[in-house]
C-alpha cells in the first residue's frame, strides 16, 4: 500500500518536472515507473506525450501502440497515436485511428476535420469528396470555415500544393466563395503568377455582392438564426471595399452581439442600420424587438420605444403594400399594450 502511494506521487510529481523543462528527469521516472508496471496505460500515455514534445516520435509511436494493443483503456492512446499519425504525414494510419476515434466519439468535429484531410493528402480525393459532402449537408458554415482554416494553415506553413487541394474541394461546393478566391489569388502571388491572381482579384470584385445579396436574408430576431453563417458573412466584410453592404452588416452585427449576449451592442447595430437606410422596415422590427427585450415587461420607457419603431415599420409595410407584415406588426402594438394594462 505504501509502495503504491510513493508510485503515485512520483507520477504527479513528473508533471512539474515536464513543467519545469526538467526533461532527462522526467523520462527517467516515467521509464522507472514502467519497469515497476505502475499504471501501465497512464504511464505510456503521460511517456508517449513527452516523447511526442522533444520529437522523438519513433518512441512516441511505439509508446501509444503499446496501450493500444496490450491496455482495455486505450481511446486516448488512439486519438494521440491519430495525431502523431497525421503530423508525421502517415495518413492511412490516421485513417485507420480516426475510424476507431469516431466508433466512439461519433459527433466529435476535430476528428472527422483530420479524418477528411488524411483522405485529402492521401490522394483519396473522391473519397474525400463524398465524405465532406456529408459534412457539409449536416452544417454548411462550420464545414466551409473548417476547410478555409486549413487552407490557411497551409499557407502558413508554405505548402501551397495542400492548399490547392483543398481550395479544390471548396470549389466544388461553394464556387463563388470571396474568401476561396482571395486565398486562391494569395497562392498565386506567391508562386508569381500575377496574370492569374489579377484575374480571380476581378471576379471577387464582380461576384461578392451577388454572393452577399444570395446568403443574406433578414429575419426577425427571435427566430432561428445559424451563428456560423453570421460569423461566415461579416469575415466577408473585408471584400467590401465601397461600404454597400453597410445596412445588411450592421443588421448582421446585431444579430452576432445578441446571440452572444451583448444587448446594448444589438441595440447600437440596429440603430445605426437604421440611420443608413431608414426606409427599411426590417432594422425597426429587431429594433423594436430589443426593447421589448430590454424592458421586461415593467420597464415603460422601453415598451414605449419598442412601439415607436413597430409602427415606424407597419408605416412601410402598408407603404409598400405588404399586409401580411403590416398586421403582424398590428399584433405586436396590441401585444405591449395588453402587456401594459395587466
Amino acid at each position: 500500500m505504501l509502495e503504491n502511494i510513493k508510485y503515485y506521487i512520483l507520477f504527479k510529481n513528473i508533471d512539474k518536472f515536464i513543467k519545469n523543462k526538467n526533461y532527462d528527469l522526467a523520462l527517467e521516472k516515467l521509464n522507472f515507473l514502467i519497469k515497476e508496471g505502475f499504471r501501465l496505460s497512464e504511464t505510456f500515455l503521460k511517456r508517449g506525450k513527452l516523447c511526442k514534445k522533444l520529437l522523438m516520435l519513433e518512441e512516441a509511436y511505439s509508446d501509444f501502440t503499446y496501450i493500444i494493443m496490450h491496455c482495455t483503456d486505450n481511446s486516448k492512446a488512439f486519438y494521440e497515436r491519430l495525431l502523431l499519425n497525421f503530423e508525421i504525414s502517415n495518413f492511412n494510419e490516421a485513417l485507420y485511428d480516426a475510424n476507431h476515434v469516431l466508433g466512439l466519439d461519433p459527433d466529435n468535429f476535430d476528428i472527422k476535420r483530420l479524418k477528411f484531410l488524411a483522405l485529402l493528402f492521401s490522394s483519396k480525393e473522391g473519397v474525400a469528396y463524398d465524405y465532406v459532402m456529408k459534412l457539409f449537408d449536416n452544417d454548411k458554415y462550420k464545414t466551409i470555415q473548417f476547410l478555409l482554416n486549413e487552407t490557411a494553415k497551409c499557407m502558413a506553413e508554405d505548402a501551397p500544393a495542400k492548399a490547392l487541394k483543398i481550395l479544390e474541394i471548396i470549389d466544388m461546393i461553394d464556387k463563388d466563395n470571396p474568401i476561396k478566391l482571395l486565398n486562391e489569388a494569395n497562392i498565386y502571388a506567391q508562386a508569381g503568377e500575377k496574370e492569374k491572381q489579377r484575374e480571380l482579384l476581378k471576379k471577387i470584385d464582380s461576384n461578392f455582392p451577388k454572393y452577399f445579396i444570395s446568403h443574406f436574408k433578414y429575419t426577425e430576431m427571435y427566430s432561428d438564426r445559424d451563428y456560423m453563417e453570421i460569423c461566415f458573412l461579416l469575415d466577408l466584410k473585408i471584400f467590401d471595399q465601397q461600404n454597400l453592404f453597410s445596412y445588411p452588416m450592421s443588421i448582421l452585427e446585431g444579430y452576432k452581439n445578441y446571440a452572444e449576449g451583448r444587448i446594448i451592442s444589438t441595440k447600437e447595430c440596429f440603430e445605426r442600420a437604421i440611420e443608413i437606410n431608414p426606409n427599411k422596415p426590417d432594422a425597426y422590427v429587431l429594433l423594436a424587438q430589443t426593447f421589448q427585450l430590454m424592458s421586461g415587461y415593467d420597464k415603460q420607457e422601453y415598451i414605449k420605444k419598442a412601439e415607436e419603431n413597430y409602427r415606424k415599420a407597419l408605416e412601410i409595410y402598408e407603404k409598400e403594400q405588404i399586409p401580411t407584415k403590416a398586421e403582424s406588426m398590428k399584433r405586436q402594438i396590441r401585444h405591449l399594450n395588453s402587456a401594459i394594462t395587466i
